[in-house]
């Protein structure tokens, strides 16, 4: 081929490519170009009982959100049942109040009881995959508005809480929500504290917020800010939430202290010198929350307790990399989402899918060594895991909307006892050195 001739063929396939890309982008820029819904939050005049009722004097001051179309399964038809979304905000909380309509009253409601964060559609316990679905309403808040976030809260009737931050489930806030059905349909109300949440420090503020309802029977899901399934959506289809005048937050300070007591009963084998039927030990520790700003905040612990934490699934690994764990450790789970970059993707490669630059859970990992020692003992005393003498880390979000995450920890030097043999001497390895 002459190179004159594959000059025009390349010129005319990028020429096409970009007129095809032009044309998209256009389209999409039309499709997204429908004016954003707005919502005031009302102020909360008296104290509001979270028990589902929706009796308090201060919702009917608050004008309802209404305007609710379908995503699912007619895109872009209103509603096929009636919603009403009131807000209300108070010196320390936002309030949600809902009413659900259905046409069938209370013999159209589903409603499994389940735990925590179980209906969630992205753990895989909802959605066209699994039976496990469910009438809810679902709040999303973008506080600082700046199309990046997404704080979820969500309740179905019989009061199953969900809740997650930017897709990761683990996060688990302190708020409150309760519901009743009756032969309207049902209702919902909840309390989410200004505390669990990062916002920016103005005294007006407006926040990006979006409200589903899922109609199980109907196969049907709503949306306020409607967005196309053809669409990306996220935070920057989100509607606003204004009028939420915000004064400044206390500093508040948590303190969480525990002293741990654990007994094992287990077969030891007969001569082994470290293990016996039962074993006891007893260890102190805590956990320090201290909000900095609304939008900064430190977390500190002191010789945590991960003992209820969920156990890891069983895994096989015969590659040379370390099996990747999802973190399910309290102090290391909030504020995960700052320490979220860099991720590695690779279609052929093993073991890699979550590949991150920063790994928290070789922080307080298994001793490295214990694999030595014990291929060279006959009984051996190893501990199970490296001891967090102490951590602490700040997390949030700068005015100009910089993401921050700080983090240091410290990790106790580990040491092994063994023998390898029944007369031999009691020989010490260090398994774990101390490491900051």
């Amino acid at each position: 081929m002459q190179p004159r001739l594959f000059t025009r063929i390349i010129s005319f396939l990028l020429f096409g490519f970009l007129s095809t890309a032009g044309k998209s982008f256009a389209q999409t820029a039309q499709t997204t170009s429908v004016p954003l819904p707005t919502a005031a939050a009302a102020p909360a005049t008296g104290a509001i009982s979270i028990d589902g009722k929706l009796d308090e004097a201060a919702w009917a001051q608050a004008k309802p959100i209404t305007d609710f179309r379908q995503q699912q399964p007619h895109e872009g038809l209103p509603a096929s049942q009636r919603t009403e979304v009131r807000v209300l905000y108070s010196e320390h909380a936002l309030y949600i109040g809902a009413r659900m309509y259905d046409s069938l009253g209370a013999r159209g409601i589903i409603a499994p009881v389940s735990r925590r964060d179980q209906l969630l559609d992205s753990n895989g316990n909802n959605g066209s995959f699994n039976s496990l679905t469910s009438d809810k309403l679902i709040v999303v808040l973008d506080p600082y508005h700046n199309k990046i976030d997404q704080a979820w809260f969500e309740v179905n009737p019989a009061g199953v809480r969900g809740d997650q931050f930017n897709g990761d489930p683990s996060w688990d806030p302190s708020w409150e929500a309760a519901t009743r059905v009756d032969s309207l349909g049902w209702t919902a109300e909840m309390r989410i504290p200004y505390s669990q949440l990062r916002f920016s420090q103005d005294s007006l503020q407006t926040w990006g917020m979006q409200i589903w309802r899922y109609t199980d029977r109907l196969h049907e899901q709503d949306m306020w800010s409607f967005r196309r399934l053809s669409e990306a959506g996220g935070p920057a289809y989100y509607g606003s939430l204004t009028g939420l005048t915000i004064g400044p937050q206390p500093r508040q300070l948590e303190l969480l202290p525990y002293v741990e007591s654990r007994q094992q009963f287990k077969y030891a084998q007969p001569g082994d010198p470290y293990h016996n039927s039962s074993y006891g030990r007893m260890s102190a520790g805590a956990d320090i929350k201290y909000l900095l700003t609304p939008s900064l905040a430190l977390d500190a612990t002191i010789n945590p307790d991960f003992g209820q934490v969920e156990v890891d699934p069983a895994t096989i690994n015969l590659s040379a990399y370390e099996t990747y764990y999802q973190e399910k450790r309290p102090f290391f789970v909030a504020g995960s989402n700052a320490f979220d970059f860099g991720n590695f993707n690779c279609f052929f490669c093993s073991n890699t899918s979550s590949l991150d630059f920063f790994y928290s859970r070789r922080i307080g990992r298994p001793p490295q060594l214990n694999g030595y020692v014990s291929g060279l003992a006959d009984f051996a005393d190893t501990p199970d895991n490296t001891m967090i003498i102490g951590a602490g880390k700040i997390t949030g979000r700068t005015h100009g909307g910089y993401t921050v995450g700080l983090l240091d920890a410290l990790t106790n030097r580990e040491n092994a006892q063994y023998i390898t043999g029944p007369t031999t001497l009691e020989l010490t390895q260090q398994v774990e050195q101390l490491t900051n």
